[in-house]
C-alpha cells in the first residue's frame, strides 16, 4: 500500500509583510530546486563566510600573539591593533558585499539544457505598506549558438542574459487564514520562468 505525501501547509500572519515575503521566498527556493531542476549555488554565502572567517582569523592571531608575548608591550600593542583593524576591515567588506553585490538575492543556481548551461538569479522585495511580492529575475545561458537583439536581451561573447521583473499581490497566494495556496503559487512561478526563458531561448 502506497502513501501519498502532501506538501506541508505554509501558514503565516497575513498582517506581516515580512512573514509573507519569507514564506514566498522559502516556497520559491524549494520550487526552483525540486521542480525547476536548478542546482543551488552558494557563491554569495561562501564569499561572506570567507570574509568573516578571515576577520576572525586575524583577531585570533592578534589575541594569540598577545598571549605568548605578554611582556613585549610595544610589539604586542602594535600587532593587536593591526589584528583589530583587519577584523573590522573584513567585516566591513562582508557587509559591503551583502549590500552592493548580493543585494536582495534569495537564490542563485544553474542547470544543463540543450541550449547550454542555464543560470538563474532571483531577488525578491516588498515595499512598506504595499502588499505585493516583487520578483527580480536574471536568467543567462552560455554555449548558445546564436542570438538576436532586443530590449530585454543582451549577448556578450556567446552568452545571453535576460532580466525580467514580476509583481503579484499576496492576496492571490494566501487565503483568509494566511495559508499559502501552493498550487497557485507554483503555477504562477512556472509561468514567470517560462516567460523569461522565452525571451532568450530561440
Amino acid at each position: 500500500m502506497t502513501t501519498e505525501t502532501h506538501p506541508r501547509a505554509i501558514k503565516v500572519d497575513k498582517s506581516s509583510l515580512l512573514d509573507l515575503k519569507s514564506a514566498c521566498d522559502d516556497a520559491l527556493k524549494e520550487y526552483l530546486e525540486t521542480k525547476g531542476g536548478y542546482k543551488q549555488s552558494h557563491k554569495h554565502t561562501d564569499i561572506k563566510l570567507v570574509l568573516g572567517y578571515l576577520g576572525c582569523a586575524f583577531a585570533a592571531a592578534g589575541s594569540y600573539y598577545g598571549y605568548i608575548h605578554p611582556f613585549e608591550l610595544p610589539a604586542t600593542k602594535f600587532w593587536t591593533g593591526v589584528s583589530v583593524v583587519l577584523y573590522y576591515l573584513f567585516n566591513v567588506l562582508m557587509m559591503a558585499y551583502a549590500y552592493l553585490v548580493e543585494k536582495n538575492t534569495i537564490f542563485t543556481g544553474y542547470k544543463s539544457t540543450p541550449h547550454g548551461t542555464q543560470t538563474i538569479s532571483v531577488g525578491s522585495s516588498v515595499k512598506s505598506y504595499n502588499p505585493y511580492y516583487d520578483i527580480d529575475l536574471h536568467m543567462g545561458i552560455s554555449g548558445a549558438s546564436s542570438s538576436s537583439a532586443g530590449t530585454s536581451k543582451t549577448t556578450i561573447k556567446g552568452k545571453k542574459s535576460t532580466h525580467q521583473q514580476f509583481s503579484t499581490a499576496f492576496q492571490y497566494w494566501f487565503d483568509e487564514d494566511g495559508v499559502l495556496a501552493q498550487e497557485q503559487f507554483e503555477a504562477d512561478i512556472a509561468k514567470f520562468l517560462a516567460n523569461t526563458e522565452a525571451t532568450h531561448i530561440e
